[in-house]
């Protein structure tokens, strides 16, 4: 009986972990307003657009660096990229922003750099989405349906 509980323990945690239940929401999001003060009180963060560089190109908030979540993990410690970018390679500490279309790939990146180490980052709630409309029906953004994905 132990050895099915910690079996079924073990396997809830990946599913929790794997499907992004790691609870962005809260002490890891921003909301709009925030990101917003952020920015006007030209506060000292690294702001991550996670969405393809074609979306980027259509329009992204002032400061943001693109960086694919596709190629997150093998770029955010790269100084290759950050020399184009003409930035430091970010410390573990570092304040980190991310934001995509709609907050759900933001938030999927917010996990990935949380398990790498980094200590300080938060997703923009709503994504660029909501950046946008402040009034934007968030509940409409996200995904229907259960599992990961969306």
């Amino acid at each position: 009986m132990r050895k099915y509980s910690l079996a079924l323990a073990f396997a809830t945690l990946i599913l929790f972990l794997g499907c992004g239940g790691m609870g962005i929401k809260g002490s890891y999001e921003i909301d709009r307003d925030e990101l917003e003060a952020k920015i006007d009180n030209e506060e000292e963060f690294i702001l991550l657009d996670v969405r393809e560089p074609d979306e980027f190109d259509e329009g992204e908030i002032t400061y943001a660096f693109n960086l694919p979540r596709g190629k997150l993990e093998s770029s955010i410690e790269s100084s290759n990229y950050w020399d184009e970018q003409a930035w430091d390679v970010p410390e573990k500490d570092a304040e980190i922003i991310i934001y995509c279309r709609r907050g759900v790939e933001g938030a999927l990146a917010t996990e990935t750099l949380i398990r790498m180490g980094y200590t300080n980052v938060r997703n923009l709630y709503g994504g660029y989405t909501k950046w946008l409309d402040p009034d934007a029906d968030v509940e409409a953004l996200e995904p229907s349906g259960g599992g990961c994905g969306g």
